[in-house]
């Protein structure tokens, strides 16, 4: 169970609307790819960006509404940073070299081990981030990030490191993917599911009891 405010997600009862197996074929039939170098073999995804730019993969298909994307990532060295993600997209600008509008998050990114979400475009000024002190570059980790109504989560082995309120969240959009910034990564066990929600309504009170 991942709780966030006045929420909670129950992980066995989400809808599994997309599971990556991770073959090049696959990749390139299954997304599309706006930057960086892109390797796909056996479940596993590398993506590689060596300038100081981001490079994404897009889901071809839409996953409108409530959304949760489930994953692993690890830096490959010498990189330590920028284990990327998006969701609620419509696709890379290739005029600006930005996003469309959507929601991009990460891991150990924004150049001083930040980890969080914003939201493009950058004008709207819905971004939250935090610093995740404990960040090992050795260690793979497991990623559950997405959006129900108008809250963003991230969850990073399963402890919430982020949360914010988005008063006009994306609704219209609903591409997902991976991504990367000046950085190699590889991913595995790309899932997108449609969370199965219960409200959790409480008290100090109540809370003193457990």
């Amino acid at each position: 169970m991942l709780r966030i405010r006045e929420i909670d997600i129950i992980e066995e009862k989400s809808e599994l609307l997309y599971k990556a197996d991770f073959t090049q074929e696959s990749l390139e039939r299954d997304f599309e790819i706006s930057g960086g170098t892109w390797t796909a073999k056996d479940g596993v995804v590398v993506g590689y960006m060596k300038e100081d730019g981001g490079g994404l993969i897009y889901s071809r298909k839409h996953y409108l509404g409530d959304i949760m994307l489930d994953f692993y990532g690890k830096a490959l060295p010498p990189y330590d940073n920028d284990i990327n993600f998006t969701f609620c997209a419509n696709g890379w600008d290739h005029a600006k070299g930005e996003p469309f509008d959507s929601y991009v998050g990460g891991l150990q990114g924004w150049w001083l081990g930040k980890s969080g979400i914003e939201k493009y475009p950058l004008s709207s000024n819905v971004d939250a981030l935090a610093v995740f002190k404990e960040f090992d570059k050795t260690k793979e980790y497991h990623i559950q990030t997405g959006r129900v109504g108008k809250r963003l989560f991230l969850f990073v082995d399963g402890e919430l490191i982020v949360e914010l309120a988005d008063n006009n969240p994306i609704e219209k959009y609903g591409r997902v993917g991976l991504g990367v910034y000046a950085s190699k990564i590889q991913f595995r066990d790309f899932k997108v599911f449609k969370p199965y929600t219960v409200p959790f309504n409480t008290s100090y009170e109540d809370l003193r009891k457990e």
